[in-house]
């Protein structure tokens, strides 16, 4: 009877490392992204992301909602990624399909949301900049 009380109680605490390991801030993706990426990203957030996304725009989140970004850093890359590729409706507006970068390849749209939580950071956290 002990086995499969263990075997619950490790699965159940492996199950609960594996949703704190998914932020955004914790992937691979984010952490190797290099110059090359952020300049991708940048040009998709220059050219689309920014008009919604800066000042929060046609319900968009601003990139000073950090309550709202907190939340969203904890989603999976792939479901970001998702979101915005296919487009979605939320409480207070939708997101576009390709963020109305109809021209963005997947790459370039992984690339944006990447750079935008980098974006994010800065703004929410200034002085990590300094250091």
């Amino acid at each position: 009877m002990k086995g499969p009380i263990l075997l619950s109680v490790l699965f159940f605490i492996f199950s609960c490392d594996n949703k704190t390991s998914a932020s955004v801030y914790k992937t691979t993706e984010y952490n190797n992204f290099d110059e090359k990426d952020r300049i991708i990203g940048e040009s998709v957030w220059a050219t689309s992301c920014f008009r919604c996304h800066l000042y929060g725009s046609n319900g968009a989140a601003s990139l000073e909602d950090e309550e709202y970004w907190d939340i969203i850093s904890e989603k999976e890359l792939d479901e970001l990624f998702n979101s915005v590729w296919k487009g979605k409706y939320g409480d207070k507006g939708a997101m576009p399909p390709k963020g109305l970068c109809n021209s963005c390849s997947e790459e370039q749209i992984k690339k944006s949301i990447l750079y935008m939580f980098q974006l994010i950071e800065t703004v929410q956290q200034p002085d990590s900049l300094n250091k």
